[in-house]
C-alpha cells in the first residue's frame, strides 16, 4: 500500500512541475569561438585570359615634317628583322596626321588653319626589308594645279595585327579618334617609336 501511495505522489508531483511554467531566464553569454577548421581543397584553375594588345601593336612617329615637292611624304622604318618584316606585312596600318593641334584620321581631310585645307590618302607596303607609308595629296583649297607645301606637326602610324582588328576590338567610331584608338589597344604615347623620312624608288604595280 505504501508503494502505491508513493507512486501516486510521484505522478502528481511530475504533473505539477510540467503544468507550472516559470519565466524564461536571461540568455547566457556566448561561448568562446571554436578553433578554425582546416582549409578546403583548392578550386579548379581558371582559363587563361587573352593577351593584351599592347604587346603587339606599334606606334611610329615622325615629329614635325614638311611635305616634299610633290605635296606628299614618305616615311617608315628600314632594315627590318625577318620577324618585323613578317609582322608588318600582315598588319593593318592606321595613319593620323597632326595639324592645328588635332590628329586627323587618314584617308580624309585635314585643316591647317587660315582657310587652308587638304585631302590625303596613303599607301603602305614592305619592300627590301623596308616598311614605308606614302602620303598622297588628292585635293587642296588653293586654286592651283599642283599640291601646295604643307607642314605636319606630327605623323602617327599605328601598326595593328590583323587578328585584333578582325576580333572587333576597334570600331569605326573609335578609329576616328587617335587617342581612343591607342587606348583601345592598351598603348600610350610613351611607347612611340621613331619613323624617319625615306627616299625610296618605289616599285609601282
Amino acid at each position: 500500500m505504501f508503494k502505491k501511495l508513493l507512486l501516486f505522489a510521484s505522478v502528481v508531483l511530475m504533473i505539477a512541475m510540467v503544468s507550472c511554467k516559470g519565466d524564461d531566464g536571461a540568455v547566457g553569454p556566448a561561448g568562446a569561438a571554436g578553433a578554425q577548421g582546416p582549409a578546403g581543397a583548392a578550386g579548379p584553375k581558371g582559363d587563361k585570359g587573352e593577351d593584351g594588345a599592347s604587346s603587339s601593336a606599334i606606334i611610329l612617329s615622325t615629329g614635325a615634317v614638311d611635305t616634299d615637292s610633290t605635296g606628299g611624304f614618305i616615311t617608315g622604318r628600314e632594315n627590318l628583322t625577318p620577324a618585323e618584316d613578317s609582322a608588318f606585312s600582315s598588319s593593318v596600318v592606321l595613319v593620323y596626321l597632326k595639324a592645328s593641334n588635332v590628329y586627323w584620321p587618314m584617308p580624309g581631310v585635314i585643316s591647317f588653319g587660315g582657310g587652308k585645307v587638304s585631302s590625303f590618302t596613303f599607301v603602305h607596303a614592305v619592300q627590301d626589308k623596308t616598311f614605308f607609308v606614302e602620303l598622297l595629296p588628292t585635293d587642296w583649297s588653293e586654286n592651283q594645279t599642283t599640291a601646295p607645301k604643307r607642314t605636319f606637326q606630327d605623323i602617327r602610324i599605328i601598326i595593328v595585327p590583323g587578328e585584333i582588328v578582325s576580333g572587333g576590338r576597334l570600331s569605326a567610331e573609335i578609329l576616328k579618334d587617335y587617342n581612343k584608338t591607342i587606348a583601345a589597344l592598351g598603348l600610350t604615347d610613351t611607347q612611340v617609336r621613331t619613323a624617319g623620312k625615306l627616299k625610296l624608288s618605289l616599285k609601282r604595280k
